[in-house]
């Protein structure tokens, strides 16, 4: 039967360690995508590529909020 030595359970920590490490950097590379729009230009769009303001002005459009809160979140999102 084989003793460990002390440095056996320290090896194989920093083993896991390391994979959990590299699992974390490589799902957020994959998930930059989702985090890079205000380097693209689309930073504030939705999936559609719709910024606040275009879905605002829909709602409006549609009759789904009156004229007094549009212009009210129009003025708030053109200070930002």
């Amino acid at each position: 039967m084989r003793r460990y030595q002390k440095g056996d359970a320290g090896a194989a920590m920093l083993a896991v360690m390391l994979v959990v490490m590299v699992g974390f950097w490589l799902g957020g590379m994959w998930q930059g995508g989702d985090r890079a729009g205000h380097m693209s230009g689309t930073y504030g769009a939705d999936k559609a590529g719709k910024t606040a303001l275009e879905l605002l002005d829909e709602a409006y459009a549609r009759g789904e909020i009156g004229r007094e809160e549009y212009l009210r979140k129009r003025e708030d999102l053109l200070r930002r």
